[in-house]
This record gives C-alpha cells, sequence and structure tokens, in this order.
C-alpha cells in the first residue's frame, strides 16, 4: 500500500480503497481503534498519529471487514464512517483453518520391494 494511501485528520485516520465496485473514503474514528484494541485511557491518548496510520495498514482485513458490513446497509455510499470495529471481521484464528493437523492419521513406512514388475536383473 502506498504512503499516502493512508493519512489522518485529527482523531480521524482516512484509507480509499477499492470495495464493492467503487472507490470509496473509508474514514476510521480514533474511537475505533482504541475500543477494538481495548487500550486503557492513558494509553489511548498516547496513540499518535502514525500510530494510527500504521494500525490501520496491518489491520487492513478488519477495516475492509467492517466497511464492507457498513456498506450492506448503506449501499449507495461514496465515504465509509467506521465508529466502532468489530472484531468477527478480524481474519479467521487458527481454530478455524480447514487444515489444522496433519493430514496423514498414522505413520506409514515405506516398503521397497524390490523394482517395478518384481523381476530383479543382474549383469552375468
Amino acid at each position: 500500500m502506498e504512503s499516502d494511501s493512508v493519512r489522518t485528520m485529527g482523531d480521524s485516520t482516512l484509507v480509499d480503497l477499492w470495495i464493492e465496485g467503487k472507490f470509496r473514503a473509508i474514514i476510521v474514528a480514533r474511537q475505533a481503534i482504541e475500543s477494538y484494541l481495548r487500550l486503557a485511557p492513558d494509553a489511548a491518548a498516547s496513540m499518535g498519529e502514525t500510530d494510527r496510520r500504521e494500525f490501520v495498514r496491518t489491520h487492513l482485513g478488519v477495516v475492509v471487514g467492517a466497511a464492507t458490513a457498513w456498506l450492506r446497509a448503506n449501499p449507495e455510499a461514496d465515504t465509509i464512517v467506521l465508529d466502532t470495529l468489530s472484531s468477527s471481521a478480524a481474519p479467521r484464528s487458527e481454530e478455524g483453518e480447514r487444515r489444522s493437523g496433519d493430514r496423514r492419521k498414522g505413520e506409514r513406512r515405506k516398503i521397497n520391494i524390490g523394482a517395478p514388475g518384481g523381476i530383479e536383473r543382474r549383469r552375468p
């Protein structure tokens, strides 16, 4: 993502993305980031503009998920304002992964019974 794609304006962080067939402006409120991270009041106060931009860059899946959900209620909107970020929009954890374990159920041994066809050829 380009460095000028995510920018801050006051207490909001703005990102422009292509979502649902349109280029849309997504505004993430400072309170949405703070509540998603469950920050204490003193930690929230120390969060600067750079920290909020980095949050949006590194949690883009969460932002896009919340924006997509917001668009379901407002399908014609060009500007999306996110006051909350849902943890359900986060990428799936390892528990939800389809292949969480080894595909092989037990230990399999390779048994070498000779050359294919079962015929052993030796030079005289």
